[in-house]
């Protein structure tokens, strides 16, 4: 009778621990996002400087343009983001993450009758590694709402030079130069919230930092 009444009790532990795995049985996630409104699309311009822009416009002979009347013309991609996950407790992963973003800026001088003309352009492109924390409050089969955090680094690598047959311009080529440097990155979103199967999910996150104010994506659970 012992004997039954123990395989018994360890059939119901076994039955209880499959249960329990059975709702967090997968330890992994990989996603892919895009995100927009990054700090790096505050600072398109940095590798072009209004000073640059007076040195440029001095440089032309005959007086033909304003050294102090400029503008720039910026763009931005989406941040793209990759990021791996691991379950290290019921409600909370833990992995990294990277991302690339690239902005361009085009510096235009006016000439004496106001018309802007194309004076030097710059790349930006900016690579961010960052380890990753992620916390559940809510996940289900099909939908899961959470919060995350990041921190790390960004590499950026600038580059700017001027407009070819921008006049006497062209002789500053060679003294624009490429720079790389690091800043601190960091990524913290408030909400996100996924719907799906429940391997496969497309989510929504809502936060601030370097992937993004706002992103959207696909994660797959394994």
């Amino acid at each position: 009778m012992k004997k039954i009444q123990f395989m018994s009790l360890m059939a119901l532990m076994l039955l209880v621990s499959n249960t329990t795995m059975a709702q967090i049985d997968s330890k992994s996630e990989i996603s892919f996002s895009v995100g927009a409104g990054t700090p790096n699309e505050r600072g398109i311009g940095e590798a072009l400087g209004e000073g640059f822009a007076k040195a440029i416009a001095s440089a032309i002979t005959g007086g033909l343009y304003d050294p102090n009347t400029t503008k720039r013309d910026d763009s931005s991609s989406l941040a793209f983001n990759l990021q791996y996950l691991y379950r290290v407790a019921p409600k909370i992963k833990v992995g990294g993450a990277v991302t690339y973003q690239h902005t361009s800026t085009t510096l235009m001088v006016a000439d004496n009758s106001g018309t802007y003309h194309d004076a030097a352009k710059a790349n930006n492109d900016y690579f961010t590694v960052m380890p990753v924390a992620k916390f559940m409050w809510i996940e289900k089969n099909h939908i899961g709402l959470y919060s995350k955090a990041a921190a790390g680094i960004c590499i950026a690598s600038n580059s700017a030079k001027a407009c070819s047959g921008f006049g006497a311009a062209e002789k500053y080529v060679d003294e624009i130069k490429s720079d790389k440097g690091t800043r601190f990155a960091y990524q913290v979103s408030a909400i996100g919230f996924e719907a799906g199967s429940k391997n496969i999910r497309g989510f929504v996150e809502l936060g601030y930092g370097f992937q993004g104010f706002a992103q959207a994506g696909v994660s797959v659970k394994f």
